[in-house]
């Protein structure tokens, strides 16, 4: 079967951009950070990314009363698998005040269709800040027979100064996939539970520990790749896994569909994957108790409340003036029952 591709479809009037084959349908917000808003496993008819329901917004429409606040992200959050560039944490760097998650995630991507089919079929996708001298560049691209898409990327500082960024994958699953619980895979060596989230927590705070090994809040040791069957958990977690080879990769898999997600990115850039769990823990703004998710997020650094300490001890990326860097990464689906797997 061949694949195809569409670009005349639209989700709350944001342009969207639909790549599919027999296996995959792979939906790209292209108006509005180039979102992947839907990774659906055609067998299973299973999107694994979260869609929270009613909250995919449009941020040149849905305006609310104040929108000068460092929290935008937060605002038109509503799942699926976000860009993020240049910081995670608000911040004001040398003049540029920046909210929280940076300036690619809700604004409109430039994009070109650079292959139709019928064996392959490649979007182009490109963006530019408007307070950081950046241009990031990516091809998403998927093969007819293939379970899996492949990202090529391209950053380049436009600048004659040196730059300081965060660059990250914002990758959260849905409920319906980590309903029956869920495994996760991945060639790290530590993992280390961050310190400033709320007290009703999954991981003791601030304590390194060999992956899968982790310690809960009364000292026991726990498996931080085992999760939980799905409840009102009332818990929030934000932890980091680290040491890892320069050919990183997790996989997720969901018991109740015998379904993996599976990710293979640099590890010498993205050296950190952010593991967030957020089990109906957040009762007040943003989530208001209606949020459930776990996210599996590769970074190049791991968050800081105090970013420009982070600055200061070289631990951003930093880029050289007019450098450019290149990366790549894979996304797959693995249906265990299919019986045809690339």
């Amino acid at each position: 079967m061949s694949c195809h591709i569409r670009d005349d479809i639209f989700l709350r009037g944001l342009r969207t951009v639909c790549l599919e084959n027999e296996h995959l349908e792979i939906c790209v917000l292209v108006d509005r950070g180039a979102d992947i808003y839907s990774f659906r496993c055609k067998h299973k008819n299973e999107n694994v990314l979260l869609n929270l329901p009613d909250r995919l917004r449009n941020p040149a429409r849905d305006i609310s009363q104040m929108r000068n606040t460092t929290n935008q992200f937060e605002d038109y959050y509503y799942g699926g698998w976000q860009e993020i560039l240049p910081n995670s944490a608000p911040l004001t760097y040398r003049g540029a005040s920046l909210g929280q998650h940076g300036e690619v995630s809700l604004i409109p991507w430039d994009y070109a269709i650079e292959d139709r089919g019928p064996d392959i079929v490649s979007l182009r996708l490109s963006v530019q800040p408007l307070r950081f001298p950046l241009r990031l560049e990516k091809t998403i691209s998927l093969r007819k027979a293939d379970h899996f898409i492949e990202i090529k990327e391209r950053l380049t500082n436009l600048s004659s100064t040196s730059i300081d960024l965060m660059w990250g994958h914002h990758i959260a699953f849905g409920r319906s996939f980590l309903s029956e619980g869920a495994t996760i895979t991945t060639n790290a060596k530590t993992i280390i539970s961050e310190p400033e989230m709320p007290a009703a927590r999954r991981f003791k705070p601030g304590v390194e520990t060999h992956w899968p090994s982790a310690l809960d809040l009364e000292d026991r040791k726990i498996n931080a790749d085992e999760i939980p069957v799905y409840g009102r958990h009332g818990q929030s977690d934000l932890s980091y896994l680290s040491g890892y080879p320069s050919e990183a990769n997790y996989q997720i898999t969901s018991r109740a569909l015998d379904l993996s997600f599976r990710l293979s990115w640099q590890g010498d850039l993205f050296s950190h994957l952010w593991y967030w769990q957020e089990y109906h823990g957040v009762q007040d703004f943003p989530w208001w108790g209606d949020c459930y998710t776990v996210a599996l997020e590769p970074w190049t650094s791991s968050y800081s409340s105090k970013p420009l300490e982070e600055v200061a001890k070289g631990k951003w990326l930093k880029l050289a003036p007019h450098e450019i860097v290149k990366t790549h990464l894979k996304a797959e689906i693995i249906s265990h029952d299919e019986g045809e797997v690339e």
